[in-house]
């Protein structure tokens, strides 16, 4: 078969390519058409044919403006189309179509035949119907399943009801194409049309295609035109209810806007003033924290104000240039050494005022260890080695309080649960159970023991039988011999019926104990399992050591983690011999 294939590829190339041009036919061209028929065709049965009427129709139509790429892949498609249509179509031999034309008009005169009619329930609504589409609007969630048969949309499942909330939300339309196969995503669309305005589209297999990207019913004028209008019909009023409580919603959203600009507005003005007050009253000149700030920010190049090195360069500049500035060597009081003479004095004005530890916001928050600050828009937290440590553990505290133990790593937590602690409470469980009903946790053969009563009377038993066998040892009397052989006869067998009586027996103290002590050793074990079991999940603060984990958490994620709120990382700056660490909060 192999060489059967090739000699067929062999045979066309000779026929054709060899013969044909190469403006015409390439070798790129004639290789894409070989592998394009073997695709549809492992025995390359179309090959002659692709080739023969590409040749024809490029040979009749030079000017015709169409890549060759683009031409080769339309009759590779067109060729794939008619393998897979042929039998629908009058003419089922390729050789019957004379042209590449041909075939292409026969495919399209065969995709519009309607394929499949789509019949109408009573609860559902046919919003449009023609040659290629049906709508419809299903009423029920039976009719939803029913026009949804084959696809993979949620509201067309029998075992959830999705389809209520969908509707709820707007309208369903089902748009189903007649003429694709069931094969095709596309041959049913679902589309979503919500009170809000949005229109949702999702085709058979569940994939949702926003805005109808992707689904051809979508540019259908009259089919869209035809939903539009039945929605608004049946929904318009609520429709307009939506928009109007958007639009409600967006006139609130935008005066909240306005307030909170007016608010910072406000808040600027205030914190600006007392920044006024601060530095009249030089109150920062020994705050190490602020000033330790200023520095980290400018040696970190987020100083946003100018630095006093950059205006001491210009002064030292100016100053040069003025020195050797004929006009004021000829004259030093003249108008040009004035001149000089005020730009100099401007930038020892701001000299003084660059790198104003005043810049910065307190927000508030401070304490001797640690503050926070607001500076060029973002906010700092500066912190010594303690308040680092102090701030950390306070957050990590905040967190636990918020999400409890449950929101942080499962493992993690598991590994810092107290066993032993678990294991208290359990005991008194263990105890209660192995008391109140032993028999559900103890062994009934080794674990149980006769009880005092039932020994006692084994005992008394037994010295009545010695004192019978003494009897007996003692008398001569073969009627006597028998009445106390009988009589010790009884008395065994009542012992061994007090020996088979449950009620004469009772669960040992040591059982109970070390039934206790195995469950205890099983919860230390696995802890966790157990507290889930009981559903104690929510009271782990119970077991764990808060201070030992919260430590461990700084410890694991780093100080940098647990307190920068925007990017995980901690500054370092050393200021009046004290290494001082710093956060970006935001």
């Amino acid at each position: 078969m192999h060489l059967i294939v090739e000699d067929r590829v062999d045979d066309v190339r000779k026929k054709y390519f060899d013969q044909t041009s190469q403006s015409i036919l390439t070798s790129d061209m004639f290789d894409d058409l070989v592998k394009g028929s073997g695709e549809i065709a492992t025995n390359h049965k179309y090959l002659e044919w692709m080739v023969d009427r590409w040749v024809k129709t490029k040979l009749d139509n030079p000017d015709v403006p169409i890549s060759n790429k683009e031409g080769i892949e339309e009759v590779i498609k067109a060729v794939g189309n008619f393998e897979r249509v042929k039998n629908r179509l009058d003419q089922k031999d390729i050789y019957q179509y004379s042209t590449l034309d041909e075939l292409f008009k026969a495919l399209v005169a065969i995709d519009s035949k309607q394929r499949r009619e789509v019949s109408t329930r009573e609860d559902s609504e046919k919003v449009y119907e023609s040659d290629r589409y049906v709508v419809v609007v299903p009423e029920t969630r039976e009719a939803s399943c029913y026009y949804g048969s084959g696809t993979k949309w949620c509201t067309a499942q029998t075992d959830r009801d999705y389809f209520t909330n969908y509707k709820k939300s707007g309208e369903l339309y089902y748009i189903i194409d007649k003429t694709k196969p069931s094969s095709d995503p596309f041959y049913k669309v679902a589309l979503n049309k919500k009170l809000s305005g949005e229109e949702d589209f999702w085709d058979a297999t569940d994939k949702m295609h926003i805005s109808g990207i992707g689904v051809e019913a979508k540019d259908n004028e009259s089919l869209m035109g035809s939903i539009r209008q039945h929605f608004k019909g049946v929904h318009g009023k609520r429709a307009e209810a939506v928009e109007k409580e958007r639009e409600q919603r967006e006139v609130e959203r935008e005066i909240q806007q306005r307030d909170r600009r007016q608010a910072e507005a406000q808040r600027q003005r205030r914190l600006n003033a007392e920044a006024i007050v601060r530095k009249e009253n030089n109150e920062w000149e020994d705050y190490d924290l602020a000033n330790a700030l200023k520095e980290y920010l400018i040696d970190e190049d987020e100083w946003e104000g100018e630095k006093k090195v950059d205006i001491e360069y210009d002064i030292e500049q100016m100053r040069d240039t003025m020195e050797n500035d004929p006009e004021v060597l000829e004259d030093p009081s003249g108008e040009k050494a004035q001149e000089y003479g005020e730009d100099l004095g401007n930038l020892e004005d701001d000299l003084e005022n660059a790198e104003s530890v005043y810049d910065l916001i307190p927000t508030g928050y401070d304490t001797n260890d640690y503050a926070e600050f607001e500076y060029g828009g973002a906010e700092y937290l500066i912190a010594t080695e303690d308040g680092a440590d102090e701030y950390a553990y306070e957050r990590v505290d905040n967190l636990l309080d918020d999400v409890g133990f449950q929101g942080f790593n499962p493992s993690f937590v598991e590994s810092h649960i107290d066993g032993n602690l678990v294991a208290d409470y359990f005991e008194d469980v263990f105890y209660e159970d192995a008391n109140e009903s032993p028999e559900d946790y103890l062994d009934e053969d080794d674990d149980r023991e006769l009880t005092k009563e039932g020994k006692d009377r084994i005992d008394s038993l037994k010295e009545e039988i010695g004192e019978y066998q003494e009897q007996l040892e003692d008398t001569e009397d073969t009627t006597e011999e028998e009445e106390l052989r009988g009589l010790i006869e009884e008395l065994e067998e009542t012992i061994e019926e007090i020996e088979e009586d449950d009620d004469y027996y009772e669960y040992t103290e040591e059982a109970k104990e070390n039934y206790v002590e195995s469950r205890i050793q099983e919860v230390k074990d696995d802890p966790l399992n157990w507290l889930r079991d009981f559903g104690m999940e929510e009271q782990l603060e119970n077991f764990i050591d808060k201070d030992g984990f919260i430590e461990d958490v700084i410890s694991s994620d780093g100080r940098g983690q647990t307190i920068s709120s925007y990017d995980g990382e901690e500054g370092e700056v050393v200021y009046n011999n004290e290494y001082y660490y710093i956060y970006r909060m935001n």
